[in-house]
């Protein structure tokens, strides 16, 4: 990767700011689950990149 492309990438902080303005969120996921973003005892995530993003939590995500 030439240091060109390297630099169209956005640090992780970026992303996690997005995370932090869901916090307290709920939401049904793709696999029928439910999350709520930032509370203790919530479902972790698996997002699959595609055309159109899965989401699912990590146990349907195995």
């Amino acid at each position: 990767m030439t240091q060109a492309e390297k630099e169209k990438y956005q640090d992780t902080d970026v992303l996690r700011e997005i995370f932090i303005q869901l916090k307290g969120m709920k939401f049904r996921l793709d696999c029928g689950h439910h999350v709520t973003f930032g509370h203790n005892l919530g479902n972790n995530i698996t997002i699959y990149n595609n055309k159109k993003p899965e989401i699912i939590c990590s146990c349907c995500g195995y």
